[in-house]
């Protein structure tokens, strides 16, 4: 149990590091992506309950704001 809690602990202190690889330039193809999705639905982010409670952005809302970086380059 104390192994699994340990693993646990260090599994979540990289989380916050996570964004920082999201600062990279993007690819042609990620650049395309976003514009598709730009394109078809937007690239607001909509509210987010879990965000609200310190639990962290949703994967949508994580790929709608990348994607805000990307096209703002």
């Amino acid at each position: 149990m104390m192994k699994l809690l340990m693993a646990a602990t260090a599994s979540l202190s990289l989380v916050p590091l996570a964004g920082c690889a999201t600062m990279r330039d993007a690819t042609p193809e990620q650049r395309a992506s976003c514009e598709r999705m730009e394109q078809t639905m937007g690239t607001n982010t909509t509210h987010d309950h879990n965000e609200m409670k310190g639990m962290g952005m949703n994967p949508m809302n994580l790929s709608h704001a990348r994607c805000q970086q990307i096209l703002a380059q």
